[in-house]
């Protein structure tokens, strides 16, 4: 394979670059200076009796280990390594973490990013050139916490991680399974995100990170900046804390795709409703589209938080901390594309493998069909770009106030908090076509992903006419005052040691308003005879000054025309005025609005044991987390007959009963085994909820669409079983595995299928709960840091991981002929991490590769000619990047960073093969240069 190898060469190059420049540098430096080894990181809802078992076992291994480090320099790098193993080792669930290597510095620039590092964790970019999906173990059903309270974003029930910069978080920690204390929600695990708190330093701290980042397609370097403020005192009213962070991340970004729509792939036929065959008879399929999308643009975000700490004596503390996030995105998503299929007919045609038809109703079933490999197309079709200059802002902010006490044998901890957010798009689009009537385009087309029209006629201004103006907004808000207390008794049995309890109750409200208007240019795009309308055309009304050029790739190589960004966005109300729109933002709309209002009422209780078995300690939890969740849901539901929207008014209530189990087997001090059972459960997103139909018509290229929500949408249900045993024979040093197994019901996910409304035929996607499913899979990690190695090797380490993940799930046929099974969608079968380390000298380096193999997007459209029921496979890019520091001083450290180091791009493909491509994606490479300043 391509990738192991590529990695394996660059590894090696690295190794023998770091020794061949350090080794002699430093063969005869004296001894290290010790750092203090990390503190003890442990669950905040662990037992006295399993504090005090892992107290004992941390000193044991620390004994034996001080022979080691009194050789041993504790760098950064190791030190975060061996925190995040001291928070898998000693908790009481099965978890992993990423803990920052100093301040401010999780090994990637974002958060999102930082999370594909942890095992069993996979990413993927979305549209913006930016890491947007994070799923754990394959499912999307994350509940996401900041400091163990709930946060969530405006339109669903998860947290956009790649809203908090980096620089913001101490650590990550990813719970794969669950206990009763812990928030429900995630049926995939729990990722807690932890910002610094005063108290976490021993007196006053200041940090300061400035970097410059330069993206290869965009062009542009860009800054990213923090500062930390800490500081705290001993007062005769007890000790207090302060801290302040704050930064900010920006980006130009140019993430370009080249497509050849697929989802819609049908029998070709020459315009006249002939079937297309090639030189062997055999039936051509052609595909729906080819095209090019183009997301340019430029975005900011800044990031602050605080945290107040107060103990007033040693057994009470009393803090306040708040979070608030802020985005803004302003972009020009422009749409480049020919459709010239079932137009004409194609010449210069040749074709690929082929295949039987796979759908049954298709009056060609029993033939063979074969995709084209190159063609070229003449004649008079569409042809158009189509600007859409977006703006899009947001903010996520969250308060809490919170109070700890305990005493010998009871603790207790009461937090409330709100948490507020919002996001708004804003939407101007217009369409331009080419003449096609006078001088008719020829398109041409080879496979996978290149086309282009001969001649270039998308280079002239003057070739371009007015179609449709669209308009689009959506503002969707969400707040939540939630309040929780927790308690713990110790009594000290000999098996029973210790309770767990605690109450929790969340009031949320979800709401969102929009409008969408798409209106002809004045006079209609077309003459009766199909001409284009002169008085349309773009250079006349607008001149040059409306134009900008479309970047170029491999793929579409002759670029285009298209609305500038600025001239749309400065230009709007007198473009509203040409098309005769009213000026200004469009009124809400019904069909764009909803109000849901959740009240959640839990409560929970479990208790912590432990003894010996044949003289071998064991511990853990068994506990139940009974909610009870209230939902009232108003919007408007939309009847087809009467094209009309009356409101709705819905309101549920259900109770859930969640137990789990676990059982720990400590072996010996460095050798354990996990046993764990729970339930866990996922509530739909709020905007699934939504029963209102959206309707857009169809256009000279696109087919009539439409999608809404389902308010009858159940919770996601698991019964998750896990087991793991551990190893860990070092400091930042381990070998572990583990098996893991969902049974999972009532799992939600989006389907497309064709209906005909009023005589017209929509392709209508929305959610669905499928039937019965399971997932599992095997998990494997290990690292280490070859210390024993001599001179500058000993500062090498490495660092593995891989996840193999099997599913299968009963989900509905979208042709509405029953259950059929399948795999769940996002889920890659493969998927591994591989990290070279070094650090020694004041140097520290980090290459990273990551993995994951191909996996279903979702469901192609019902009139696929590859069976009703195929699905769109997406064949991600697997990234190498590169991170380097150098301490100038223990006060200022240089960093690098690099990401995409091998120019890996992103793939789909309608199917199990390759012979019908979708999209190809342009994923950027950046390198960063900065500093970081602390004392």
């Amino acid at each position: 394979m391509k990738h192991p190898m590529l990695v394996t060469c660059t590894v090696t190059l690295l190794a023998s670059a770091i020794s061949a420049c350090l080794f002699p540098a430093h063969a005869t430096d004296a001894t290290p200076v010790v750092k203090a080894a990390p503190a003890q990181t442990t669950d905040a809802s662990a037992s006295n009796a399993e504090a005090k078992a892992a107290k004992k076992r941390r000193e044991e291994q620390d004994k034996k280990n001080a022979v080691n480090l009194s050789t041993v320099n504790v760098t950064p790098l190791r030190s975060s390594l061996e925190s995040a193993q001291e928070i898998k080792r000693d908790s009481r669930m099965i978890v992993d973490s990423v803990v920052s290597e100093d301040i401010g510095k999780l090994p990637d620039n974002s958060v999102a990013d930082a999370l594909q590092r942890v095992t069993g964790v996979q990413v993927s970019q979305g549209f913006q050139g930016e890491t947007t999906g994070v799923v754990v173990r394959g499912l999307p059903n994350v509940a996401t916490t900041l400091n163990g309270r709930e946060i969530f974003g405006s339109g669903g029930r998860s947290f956009a991680f790649q809203d908090l910069p980096a620089t913001a978080v101490s650590a990550l920690k990813v719970y794969k399974t669950t206990e009763a204390s812990m928030i429900s929600g995630g049926i995939a695990g729990t990722v807690d995100m932890r910002t610094y708190r005063p108290f976490d330093f021993e007196g006053s701290k200041v940090a300061i990170s400035v970097t410059g980042t330069h993206q290869k397609t965009a062009g542009h370097t860009d800054p990213t900046a923090s500062i930390l403020l800490s500081n705290r005192w001993k007062t005769d009213y007890g000790e207090f804390g302060a801290l302040l962070n704050a930064g900010i991340t920006t980006m130009h970004y140019d993430y370009n795709v080249a497509y050849v729509d697929s989802n819609l792939t049908s029998v070709l036929n020459d315009g006249h409703g002939n079937p297309v065959r090639n030189s062997n008879g055999d039936l051509v399929v052609g595909n729906n589209q080819y095209g090019a999308n183009y997301n340019v643009g430029w975005r900011k975000r800044p990031e602050a938080n605080y945290a107040l700490q107060w103990k007033p004596n040693d057994s009470t503390e009393v803090y306040m901390e708040g979070l608030y996030t802020w985005v803004s995105d302003k972009y020009n998503q422009t749409y480049y594309f020919s459709g010239p299929q079932n137009q004409v007919a194609p010449s210069a045609l040749t074709t690929g493998q082929c295949f039987p038809i796979g759908l049954t109703s298709s009056p060609y079933f029993g033939q063979d069909i074969c995709p084209i490999t190159s063609a070229q197309y003449t004649g008079n079709y569409y042809a158009a770009t189509s600007t859409q200059a977006r703006h899009e802002w947001g903010q996520n902010v969250q308060n809490a106030i919170g109070l700890k006490w305990h005493s010998d044998n009871l603790k207790l901890s009461t937090d409330l908090s709100r948490n507020s957010a919002s996001y708004e798009v804003d939407n101007f689009v217009i369409d331009t076509f080419l003449d096609a009537y006078n001088t008719p385009l020829t398109t041409y087309y080879n496979y996978p992903d290149t086309w282009g029209l001969v001649g270039n006629p998308q280079s002239n201004p003057k070739n371009y006419y007015l179609n449709g103006l669209y308009q689009q907004w959506n503002n969707n808000k969400a707040t939540e005052w939630a309040w929780r207390g927790d308690g713990n008794y110790y009594f000290g049995g000999d098996l029973v040691s210790s309770i767990d309890f605690g109450l929790r109750y969340a009031d949320t409200e979800a709401t969102a308003v929009g409008a969408f208007y798409d209106q002809a240019p004045p006079g209609g795009a077309y003459l009766p005879n199909g001409a284009p309308n002169p008085a349309n055309n773009v250079f006349n009304q607008f001149g040059s000054n409306y134009f900008c050029p479309i970047p170029t790739d491999s793929s579409v190589p002759g670029g285009a025309l298209s609305g500038c960004y600025n001239y749309l966005m400065n230009n709007q109300n007198a473009l509203r005025q040409y098309y005769g729109v009213a000026d200004g933002k469009l009124p809400a709309q019904q069909g764009q609005y909803f109000d849901i209002t959740e009240k959640k009422y839990s409560a929970y209780a479990q208790i912590n044991y432990g003894n010996e078995l044949f003289g071998i300690p064991f511990d853990g939890v068994v506990g139940m987390r009974a909610e009870k969740v209230k939902r009232n849901l108003a919007a408007y539901t939309y009847d087809t007959a009467s094209n009309a929207y009356s409101p709705i008014g819905l309101n549920t209530s259900a109770t859930q009963w969640l137990p789990n189990a676990t059982f720990n087997l400590h072996f010996t001090n460095d050798l354990q085994m996990r046993l764990s059972a729970g339930k866990t459960i996922s509530y739909p997103a709020f905007g699934s909820l939504n029963p209102s139909l959206t309707l857009s018509p169809a256009t000279a290229n696109t087919i009539a669409t439409g999608g809404g929500g389902n308010p009858n949408l159940k919770p996601t249900k698991s019964n998750s079983y896990d087991a793991s045993l551990e190893w860990y024979f070092g400091e930042a040093s381990s070998l572990t595995g583990g098996v893991f197994y969902h049974d999972i019901s009532g799992y939600i996910e989006n389907y497309s299928a064709e209906e005909t409304i009023n005589g017209t035929e929509y392709l209508i996607s929305g959610p669905k709960s499928s039937g019965a499913g399971h997932l599992d899979g095997v998990e494997l990690a290990y690292q280490q840091f070859f210390t024993f190695l001599p001179g500058a090797w000993s500062g090498f380490g490495f660092q593995a991981n891989y996840t193999y993940i099997d599913s299968s799930l009963k989900t509905p046929a979208i042709d509405g002929s029953g259950f059929i099974t399948t795999s769940f969608q996002n889920v890659s079968k493969n998927n591994y991490n591989l990290v070279l380390m070094y650090e020694k000298y004041g140097f520290s380096a980090r290459l990273a590769y990551d993995y994951r193999s191909r996996y279903p997007e979702f469901f192609l459209a019902a009139s696929s000619v590859i069976g009703n029921n195929a699905q769109m496979y997406d064949k991600p890019a697997n990234m190498l990047d590169l991170s380097l520091s150098y301490d100038i001083s223990k006060n200022l450290t240089m960093v690098l960073n690099a990401t995409n180091l091998t120019n890996a791009h992103f793939q789909s493909f309608a199917g199990p093969g390759t012979i019908l491509p979708q999209d190809y994606r342009y994923q950027d490479r950046s390198v960063g240069l900065g500093v970081r300043l602390k004392f």
